[in-house]
């Protein structure tokens, strides 16, 4: 039997697909690898995995690093990264798109994609000093850029500085943008990117009784901002950010006693801060020390957290309960990332000399009038 199906069908059905089963379509002609190359095309499977909350990943570093299905969170299997030193060990300096920023003991960094086994490795950049680092995307350019803020001062009563430097997959050089004077808060963390920013906890004073602020680098301007932050019902001892379903997270731990996971609705809007749970100590095994927001369930009720780099737990809104995740294979400790496969390509394009790219990629309404027909 054949059937003749639109474009606009065939594309849809792909849309939905896992990455490896279109990894392997492209295969099957040179039409469909035109059309799952597509530019187009990536960006609506991009959209479509967002908005669905499918096709996530959640790695765990520990030596090594393993990735599961984030809906299944099993079996994980080992993850062979492109960075290899002489111990073998990378860090993951952030996640973005399908797209990972990564780092070895000898400084070499690399943006990768996991899911199709594409890398760029960045040009070299000694940082002998203290740094945080940040990855995320500038919607404006279509860029993916990687930040680093490199401490400079704040010993012997000199004023905190930074230096901030960034490197594009365009550029495919650092570069130096304006200074920021503040450093790092305690813990140091990397960068969290939502809303077209990369954000950190910072500080102005070493003073940890100083209250910290949260900084946005905007990545398509470069320019910093500080974010208003919520009206906190008690002390803050630590202070963190995150993301959850693409909204920029605070969580304010007050303690030992109690948590509160807060979130943006409408970024930039401080009145838009709702307080989306809070747990007490009773709530989970060990301390409230350290939290990690990771990713809503596919239907939204629960909240992936990690806790403490030892264990991992389904937080359920409605319930108000917390379920701890083991799976057979996981390590005893770990750092976690949630990485989307995707097919976001690393080949962008750079300036030629006439300032055109010559390759220019063929467009979806190109398969259409070729007739493009699905034989069933």
């Amino acid at each position: 039997m054949k059937a003749n199906l639109s474009l606009d069908l065939i594309v849809d059905i792909l849309s939905r697909l896992p990455v490896k089963h279109l990894l392997c379509l492209r295969c099957v002609s040179k039409l469909w690898r035109s059309l799952i190359d597509d530019p187009d095309f990536i960006n609506l499977h991009l959209r479509h995995s967002l908005d669905s909350r499918t096709n996530h990943t959640l790695i765990l570093k520990n030596t090594d690093l393993h990735t599961a299905d984030l809906a299944s969170l099993g079996p994980f299997a080992k993850l062979e990264h492109p960075l290899m030193s002489y111990n073998h060990g990378v860090e993951i300096q952030g996640s973005c798109n399908g797209l990972l920023c990564i780092r070895n003991i000898v400084e070499d960094m690399a943006i990768w994609n996991p899911s199709t086994r594409k890398y760029q490795v960045l040009p070299f950049l000694n940082s002998c000093k203290g740094y945080v680092c940040g990855f995320g995307h500038d919607p404006i350019a279509d860029d993916y850029k990687v930040v680093k803020i490199i401490q400079l001062g704040g010993a012997d009563g000199k004023p905190l500085e930074s230096e901030v430097k960034v490197c594009s997959l365009k550029r495919n050089r650092w570069r130096k943008i304006q200074d920021i004077p503040c450093v790092s808060s305690f813990p140091v963390a990397n960068g969290v990117f939502a809303s077209g920013a990369l954000h950190w906890v910072l500080t102005q004073k070493l003073d940890l009784s100083e209250e910290n602020t949260i900084v946005a680098l905007d990545l398509a301007t470069e320019s910093f901002r500080e974010v208003p932050q919520p009206e906190y019902e008690r002390m803050i001892y630590q202070l963190n950010v995150g993301v959850l379903g693409g909204c920029l997270c605070v969580v304010a731990n007050h303690g030992d006693a109690r948590v509160d996971l807060w979130v943006m609705k409408e970024y930039g809007v401080k009145e838009s801060w709702t307080i989306l749970f809070s747990l007490v100590s009773e709530d989970v095994i060990g301390s409230l020390r350290f939290l990690k927001p990771l990713a809503y369930s596919r239907c939204g009720n629960q909240v992936l957290l990690e806790h403490d780099k030892i264990n991992l737990f389904w937080y359920d809104l409605e319930k108000k309960k917390a379920d701890d995740v083991w799976v057979p294979g996981m390590p005893f400790s770990y750092e976690t990332e949630v990485c989307l496969q995707s097919l976001v390509s690393l080949n962008v394009k750079r300036r030629q000399q006439n300032g055109e790219d010559s390759r220019e990629p063929k467009k979806m309404d190109d398969f259409l009038s070729e007739g493009f027909k699905l034989v069933l």
